[in-house]
C-alpha cells in the first residue's frame, strides 16, 4: 500500500523542510535530505495566495480529501511534486511538511482523508515566531469527527507509528466489510420459504418471493399492504436533523410507544446504533414501517403471514448479534402477533408464562429499535420487565406464575368495578356456584360487573403446567370463575429441551404433559375453530368447569386470528382455555444443533458477523471476508492466563463420571428441568435410569430427593439453579435441614450470572442457606476444592446435606492454581482418596493462600502489636466464593505500589465453607498473629458470609479487644440487572480495580 499525506501553507510559502520517511514492516529511517522547493511549473507568482483553481482541486485544505501526490492542474498549468527516494525500497512513503513563518503566532489546522476507510487526521499546528518551530497536535477522527487518537508530535517515529496504526486500523475494518444480501439469502434457506407456498397459498408466496428473496419493494407499497398510512418514526428522517436533536425527538417517540426510555442508556439510541439498525431493517419493509400496535393494526389481515415471516428472519439476525434466547421465541411468534393487532393492548392485560420468548412482544410494541441492545448492560431486558414497557404488565423471568398473576389483575379490576356500582353481591358471587347444584354448567346470576370492558389473558406452556403454583391457579380460576382467557402453549416441552436420556427415556418428563395432551385432545378435531365453545367431548380442563377451544395451530396466522377473533365477539362466559400446537425448531435448526434445538444461542452461532461491520456504507452491497466473533465468555474478559476452558460445571460431570465408574451407578440425580445446564447430559447419556428430569416442580424435586436420600444405599445429587432453589425455601427448611438428610445438593449459576440480569441472579443463596444449622455449605474458588468436596460427598456420612455453589464461569487454570494460589495440585489430588484426610484436613478449613509477611503461621505474637517487622500493618482479607482471583490479582497490584507495600503487608484467606466456618483460622488470624484491617469479600448480597463472620468477632469480643478495623464487601442489596459478567462485576464496584480502590481507602483512612 503506498500513500502520502501533504500539508500546504494557506498564507505563505516559505522554505520548507522536507522530511521523507520509508517504512518497511515496522522499521522506519530518515534519508537525512533537506530540499526546498524544486520545481513548480507556471505556479502563480503571488506566494501568499492559492489560485481559485488550485484550492478546488486540493480542498483537504478546506475541509476534508485525500492527496495522493498525483499531478494538479492549476489554470492549465502543471504542478510537480518531488519525493526523494532514498535507499531502501519502500512500502510506505510519507511527506512530512515542517513549515517556519515570519509570524509571531499562527494556528492551523489540517483535515485530510486516509487512503481508505472512512479516518481522517486533524494536524493542529501552533508556530511561534521566537523558536520557529512547530508545537504540532495530530488527531485521528471516525467519519463522525469524533477522536479516536491524540499525539503529540516531538519526532517522526511518534508519527510514522500513527500512520501504520491507522493502516493497521483501515486493513481491520476492510475485513468487516460484508455481504448483507447474501446473509438474509442464508436465512431464507434456514427458514425454508419454500414451504409457506402450501401453508398460506401461491399469492403470498409469491408476495414474500418478491420481497425477500428478489427484494423488489413495490412502489407505494405502504398503500398496498396497509389499510391507512403509518405516521412514520424519526429514523426516516434521521440526517435531517443534528445528533442532539435527533436523540431528543427519538426518545419522545420511545415515550409515545410505551417505552420506559429512561430506563435505558441512551448510547443504544445514538444515531451511531439507529444507523445500523436502519441498514437491517431495509431488509424488512413492513416491520420498518411498524412502531407500535396501533402501527400494526393498520396492516391489511391478508398480509400478516408476510410480518410473521420478516419476525422470525430478524430474530435470526438480531439473536444472532446479540445472543438470547432463539427457537424458544419462534414458537409464540403468530401468537404474541396477533395478540397485539386483535385486542387492545395495554389496556387489556396480556402475561407471558415464560418471559424469555416475549421478544417479538417487545419488537412489536416500540423497542424494535433498541434490539441490538438485547441483554446488554442498561439495554433491554432478555425477559419482561414491568421498568421497560408499559406493554410487559408483568415481569416473568421463573415459570409457572402467570397464571396467579392474571387472576389476580382479573379480581381486582373486578372489585374497582363492583366499587364503582355500588355493588353489594359479593356473597352471592362467591357462593353461588358451590349451593346452586348446577355442577355441569355453574350458572352465575347477572352481575353488574359480570363483563368487565377489557380481557384477561395469560400465556403459558414449555412446562409451566407442571409446576404447582400454575396448578394451584388453575383450580382457584376455576373456583371464582375468573373469566380468563389461558391459552396452553403445547410444544411437547417440559423442561429445557436436550433430548437428553433420563428415567423416563428420551423425552422431556412426561407424566402431567402427556396426560394433559391425552386430555384435551381426546374427542377433539385438531383445527376446528368454527365455535370458540362447541362441545368436543370430556378433557381435564372441561372438568374443572373451563370453557375448552382447540387444538389449532398457533404457527398458522390464519388459524390463530380465527380462533381468537371468534373469542373475542362472542366474548368470554367464564374461565376459557386456548389449546394451541407450535412448534420451536426446523430442519435446520435441528441439523444445526439437535441436541438443544437451539433453545438459547451463543452470539454467531448461525452465522459469523461483527456488528461494527454495519458502521461501513457499502455493507449491503460490498462482498468481502466475514470477521469471526465470539460470546464474550466472562471468564476470558478478565484475564487470558486465569482461566481454563472448563467451565465449573464441566468439571462436576467429569468427576462425577469417574465416581459413577467406581461405585457402579449408585449415585442419581435429579433435575427440575434443567439437565444440560446442571451438567447432566453426558451423565444421563451413560446412565439414563440414575437421572430424573422433574420438570419445572422445583418444590417437588427437593423433598423427592430427600426422602430418596434416607435410603443410604443410594447417593442423590440434586442440581439445582440457585435463582430456582429460592422457589423451594419451605421444603429446604422443614423436609431437608429438620431432619438431617444427607442430600448432595449442586447449586448451579450460584453469583453474578451476567446476561440474564435480575431475576436469573444467583446472589441470595449464601443469605438464606446460611440459617440452616444442619446443613454444610460450600463455595469452592478452583477445580481442586471442588474435586475435594464431591470426594467428601461420596462417603457414607451423618452430616445432614451439602450444598455446593458452582458459579457460571469457567474454573482457574491449573498455572494460575500453582503459581497463584500455591496449590501443590499433584499432592492434593492425591489425598482425596484418603478418607481421614477429607474429613479432618479439607471438611471445614480454609485454605491459607498467602500470609503477612510478618505473620506467618507458628510465630504468633500471642496477642501483641499488630505491627510487623518495619512497622508495617497487617492486613487480612477474607474470601468467600468464586471471585478469590479478584483479591488475589488485587493484593498483587497493591504489592507492586512501593509507598503502599511499604506501609501495609497482606493475608489472603480462601474460607471456602460458610457452614462449618473456620472459627480456628479466624482465632489464629485476630488472636494470635494479630492483624489490625479485616476485610471480607464474596460473590454474595447483605446477609451472607460477612454477616457470620462478624458475628463471630462480636460473639468473641475480638473488635474491642483487638481494636480491629473491618470492611465488608459484598454485592449491593438492589436487583443487578442484565451485562457481561465483567459489566456487572464493574457496577457493583466488586472487580479487580475497584477492589483495589476500596481497600486503599479503607486502609489510608484509618492509617494513623
Amino acid at each position: 500500500m503506498r500513500f502520502s499525506v501533504a500539508v500546504f501553507l494557506l498564507l505563505t510559502f516559505s522554505p520548507i523542510f522536507i522530511i521523507n520517511l520509508h517504512c518497511k514492516s515496522t522499521k522506519c529511517e530518515e534519508s537525512n535530505k533537506n530540499f526546498f522547493e524544486k520545481k513548480m511549473n507556471n505556479f502563480t507568482k503571488k506566494k501568499q495566495r492559492l489560485c481559485i483553481n488550485f484550492r478546488k482541486a486540493v480542498p483537504s485544505l478546506f475541509n476534508t480529501s485525500i492527496y495522493r501526490g498525483k499531478n494538479v492542474d492549476c489554470k492549465g498549468k502543471e504542478i510537480e511534486t518531488h519525493y526523494p527516494l532514498g535507499n531502501c525500497k519502500e512500502d510506505t512513503k510519507i511527506l512530512h511538511v515542517n513549515n517556519y513563518f515570519p509570524l509571531k503566532h499562527f494556528r492551523k489546522f489540517t483535515f485530510t482523508k486516509f487512503y481508505r476507510g472512512n479516518i481522517f487526521k486533524r494536524e493542529n499546528n501552533v508556530i511561534s515566531q521566537s523558536s520557529y518551530t512547530n508545537d504540532k497536535k495530530i488527531d485521528t477522527l471516525n467519519e463522525g469527527k469524533k477522536k479516536l487518537h491524540t499525539f503529540q508530535e516531538e519526532n517522526k517515529n511518534t508519527f510514522v507509528n500513527m500512520i501504520k496504526e491507522l493502516r493497521d486500523e483501515e486493513d481491520l475494518n476492510e475485513k468487516k466489510n460484508i455481504n448483507m444480501d447474501s446473509i438474509f439469502d442464508d436465512i431464507n434457506k434456514y427458514i425454508n420459504i419454500e414451504m409457506y407456498s402450501s401453508i398460506y397459498g401461491n399469492d403470498i408466496y409469491n408476495e414474500m418471493i418478491n420481497l425477500y428473496v428478489k427484494r423488489i419493494i413495490p412502489k407505494d407499497y405502504e398503500k398496498k399492504y396497509f389499510l391507512q398510512p403509518i405516521d412514520k418514526s424519526i429514523i426516516f428522517h434521521i440526517d435531517k436533523y443534528e445528533d442532539n436533536i435527533f436523540e431528543n425527538l427519538l426518545k419522545l417517540e420511545f415515550k409515545n410507544n410505551g417505552v420506559l426510555i429512561s430506563n435505558i442508556n441512551k448510547k443504544y439510541y445514538k444515531k451511531k446504533y439507529i444507523y445500523r439498525m436502519i441498514k437491517i431493517l431495509h431488509y424488512f419493509p413492513l416491520l420498518k414501517m411498524i412502531n407500535n400496535p396501533n402501527d400494526l393494526k393498520k396492516l391489511k389481515k391478508i398480509y400478516l403471514p408476510l410480518l410473521s415471516y420478516e419476525l422470525k428472519m430478524f430474530l435470526f439476525f438480531i439473536i444472532n448479534i446479540t445472543g438470547g434466547h432463539f427457537s424458544a421465541n419462534l414458537s409464540l411468534l403468530e401468537i404474541e402477533m396477533i395478540l397485539l393487532y386483535i385486542f387492545n393492548q395495554p389496556t387489556d392485560n396480556v402475561i407471558y408464562d415464560i418471559g424469555h420468548q416475549s421478544y417479538v412482544h417487545k419488537i412489536l410494541t416500540g423497542r424494535k429499535l433498541l434490539f441490538l441492545s438485547l441483554r446488554q448492560n442498561k439495554g433491554i431486558s432478555g425477559f419482561l420487565n414491568i421498568f421497560e414497557s408499559i406493554y410487559d404488565k408483568f415481569g416473568a423471568g421463573h415459570s409457572s406464575t402467570s397464571l396467579s398473576a392474571i387472576q389476580g389483575m382479573y379480581e381486582a379490576d373486578w372489585q374497582v368495578c363492583r366499587r364503582s356500582k355500588n355493588d353489594i353481591t359479593t356473597l352471592r358471587r362467591n357462593y353461588y356456584r358451590y349451593f346452586s347444584g348446577h355442577n355441569d354448567k355453574y350458572v352465575m346470576e347477572e352481575e353488574p360487573c359480570n363483563d368487565l370492558d377489557k380481557i384477561h389473558i395469560a400465556i403459558i406452556g414449555d412446562g409451566g403446567l407442571t409446576g404447582g403454583m400454575a396448578l394451584e391457579a388453575l383450580n382457584y380460576i376455576s373456583f371464582l370463575n375468573s373469566k380468563v382467557l389461558i391459552i396452553y402453549n403445547d410444544n411437547g416441552q417440559v423442561s429445557l429441551p436436550t433430548n437428553a436420556f433420563s428415567i423416563s427415556g428420551n423425552r422431556p418428563i412426561g407424566s402431567i404433559s402427556d396426560h394433559l395432551h391425552n386430555f384435551v385432545t381426546h374427542n377433539s378435531s385438531k383445527g376446528d375453530t368454527n365455535s370458540s365453545f362447541k362441545k368436543k367431548g370430556p378433557n381435564i380442563f372441561e372438568n374443572l368447569n373451563y370453557d375448552y377451544v382447540g387444538v389449532i395451530d398457533g404457527n398458522n396466522t390464519n388459524d390463530v386470528i380465527n380462533a381468537l377473533m371468534d373469542i373475542k365477539n362472542n366474548k368470554l362466559k367464564r374461565a376459557t382455555i386456548l389449546h394451541i400446537s407450535t412448534r420451536k425448531t426446523s430442519d435446520y435448526i435441528m441439523k444445526k444443533s439437535p441436541i438443544n434445538i437451539m433453545h438459547s444461542i451463543k452470539k454467531n452461532e448461525i452465522f459469523p458477523f461483527d456488528v461494527t461491520s454495519l458502521d461501513n456504507k457499502e455493507v449491503a452491497t460490498h462482498e468481502g471476508e466475514l470477521e469471526n466473533t465470539h460470546l464474550s465468555d466472562p471468564s476470558k474478559n478478565l484475564n487470558v492466563n486465569t482461566f481454563s476452558e472448563e467451565t465449573f460445571t464441566d468439571v462436576y460431570t467429569r468427576e462425577m463420571l469417574k465416581h459413577l465408574e467406581i461405585d457402579r451407578g449408585s449415585t442419581v440425580f435429579v433435575s427440575p428441568a434443567m439437565l444440560g445446564g446442571s451438567g447432566l447430559l453426558k451423565i444421563s447419556e451413560k446412565y439414563p435410569n440414575n437421572v430424573y428430569d422433574v420438570g419445572i416442580a422445583e418444590q417437588h424435586a427437593v423433598t423427592f430427593s430427600a426422602a430418596m436420600a434416607t435410603n443410604k444405599k443410594v447417593k442423590v445429587h440434586l442440581c439445582i439453579y440457585s435463582t430456582f432453589m429460592q422457589r423451594a425455601y419451605d421444603q429446604i427448611i422443614h423436609d431437608l435441614n429438620l431432619q438431617k438428610i444427607p442430600l448432595t445438593v449442586i447449586i448451579g449459576r450460584s453469583g453474578l450470572i451476567g446476561e440474564d440480569g435480575a431475576t436469573h441472579q444467583g446472589i441470595y443463596d449464601l443469605t438464606y442457606l446460611g440459617v440452616l444449622n444442619n446443613a454444610s455449605i460450600i463455595s469452592p474458588s478452583n477445580s481442586v476444592d471442588l474435586k475435594k468436596a464431591l470426594a467428601f460427598c461420596q462417603l457414607e456420612r451423618e452430616e445432614g446435606a451439602v450444598f455446593i455453589r458452582l458459579p457460571r464461569i469457567n474454573s482457574l487454570s491449573t498455572d494460575y492454581m500453582k503459581n497463584r494460589l500455591n496449590i501443590d495440585i499433584e499432592r492434593e489430588e492425591a489425598q482425596m482418596a484418603d478418607i481421614h484426610h477429607l474429613r479432618t484436613s479439607f471438611w471445614g478449613h480454609a485454605r491459607v493462600i498467602q500470609m503477612s509477611a510478618s505473620a506467618v503461621i507458628g510465630s504468633g505474637s500471642g496477642g501483641g502489636s499488630g505491627s510487623g517487622s518495619g512497622g508495617r500493618k497487617r492486613v487480612a482479607i477474607f474470601n468467600m466464593g468464586s471471585m478469590l482471583f479478584n483479591v488475589v490479582n488485587a493484593v498483587r497490584e497493591m504489592e507492586r505500589d512501593p509507598q503502599f507495600s511499604e506501609q501495609f503487608s497482606f493475608t489472603v484467606i480462601d474460607m471456602i465453607f460458610l457452614n462449618p466456618m473456620d472459627e480456628g483460622m479466624i482465632d489464629y488470624v485476630v488472636d494470635q498473629n494479630t492483624h489490625d484491617y479485616l476485610v471480607t469479600y464474596e460473590d454474595n448480597t447483605i446477609g451472607g458470609f460477612s454477616t457470620h463472620f462478624n458475628n463471630y468477632l462480636i460473639e468473641k469480643n475480638y473488635i474491642a479487644a483487638h481494636n480491629l478495623q473491618i470492611h465488608n464487601i459484598y454485592l449491593p442489596n438492589r436487583p443487578i440487572e442484565h451485562a457481561t459478567y465483567q459489566e456487572q462485576q464493574q457496577d457493583a464496584q466488586v472487580d479487580q480495580v475497584s477492589l483495589v480502590r476500596r481497600i486503599k481507602k479503607f486502609l489510608t483512612g484509618n492509617f494513623p
